[in-house]
């Protein structure tokens, strides 16, 4: 039997259309949309998603059903889904479950049937916002609390890992800070060779010292980067001493780490298609990106140049230091989904890594 529900935002805007997955529940959280036309479970899974509610405007959904390796974490971590219509007989020789199924399995809640085109117009119009997706026979007073009850300050320590976990490899060993990394990361680090050791987001200067790394990665994560001050000691340590590489909000925590300030974005950048201008190779790149909020590089030209800029609202995507092998991304060059035009990135860092490892030696 289906059940009608609704996206009701706070100021008692409503979308509504019928509900898939954890049918019975009230989830709230921040609305996004993202322009994707492939790519849902990579979406759904990508840890910067928690306590986000996605809209997803490729207007069919679940056409391929979902399959572990299409998975960038262990579980899905966006709190809801948004789409216009969900592909009921998925056909894919990977499949394992539809994304019906996959969403009950998991206890999150989808909405279908709505006009994702008119939310992601409201979203441009209004920016990012706080709604819930509700049964619409729920309880008025148990939907405000939902909606007050929103809160992803510390949206970093829910989604990573609690204790280090090793990687073998023959390369270099990189230690990656886990703020919310998604697996392409991993897997790209992999496929260079590297051995990996994969650390929580609350790790200190001594314990980094004590495992000695060719290299480290800040990864991307959930949330405000203003919000977690506790790790910035850390992450001014990190690259004043090894070859770093900050991807997404591993970027922003460098820009605060340094100096800059970063700001919220009014709808922020979520899809697979936007377009970087990289100002060393003088290319143009079509990105993978997520994120909410971008860096104000200007306190930091004395130290930093800017690598990348989006070329649809000229905002920094990538910073490169002066002197120290220092690279940071807005953006996600592992993709996932995506395209790989910004996969040599990873090339870079690691020359990076190699060349201060001989330096060293010498």
């Amino acid at each position: 039997m289906s059940v009608s529900g609704s996206l009701v935002f706070q100021n008692g805007k409503r979308y509504q259309g019928t509900l898939i997955g954890a049918t019975d529940d009230i989830i709230a959280g921040e609305v996004v949309f993202n322009t994707a036309m492939t790519g849902y479970q990579e979406i759904l899974t990508d840890p910067s998603y928690y306590g986000q509610i996605v809209v997803l405007t490729y207007p069919l959904i679940g056409n391929y059903g979902t399959f572990a390796e299409a998975a960038e974490s262990l579980f899905p971590w966006a709190a809801g889904v948004v789409m216009r219509e969900n592909s009921l007989v998925p056909s894919h020789w990977g499949e394992i479950e539809s994304i019906e199924a996959y969403l009950r399995r998991y206890h999150k809640v989808g909405l279908v049937g709505v006009d994702t085109r008119s939310l992601t117009r409201y979203l441009r119009a209004e920016g990012t916002q706080i709604a819930a997706l509700t049964p619409d026979a729920a309880n008025v007073e148990d939907v405000t609390k939902a909606l007050s009850a929103v809160n992803l300050s510390d949206s970093v320590f829910k989604v990573a890992t609690p204790r280090p976990i090793t990687i073998p490899g023959e390369g270099p060993h990189m230690v990656v800070i886990d703020y919310g990394a998604k697996t392409s990361i991993l897997t790209e680090l992999q496929r260079r060779g590297a051995r990996i050791t994969v650390v929580p987001p609350t790790t200190t200067e001594d314990e980094i010292r004590a495992l000695s790394p060719d290299g480290v990665v800040l990864s991307n994560g959930p949330g405000d980067p203003a919000s977690i001050p506790q790790v910035l000691p850390t992450v001014r340590y990190v690259i004043n001493h090894y070859p770093t590489l900050g991807i997404c909000l591993g970027h922003q925590l460098i820009g605060l780490a340094e100096g800059a300030r970063t700001y919220p974005l009014k709808f922020g950048h979520h899809g697979a298609n936007h377009p970087l201008w990289d100002h060393v190779t003088q290319k143009v790149l079509i990105t993978a990106q997520n994120h909410g909020y971008a860096v104000d590089a200007q306190d930091l030209e004395d130290r930093y140049r800017v690598r990348l800029t989006n070329l649809h609202d000229r905002t920094v995507e990538g910073l490169q230091h002066r002197e120290r092998p220092v690279l940071s991304v807005q953006h996600h060059p592992e993709a996932g989904p995506g395209p790989s035009d910004s996969l040599y990135l990873f090339d870079e860092f690691m020359g990076l890594v190699t060349g201060h490892k001989e330096e060293r030696r010498a």
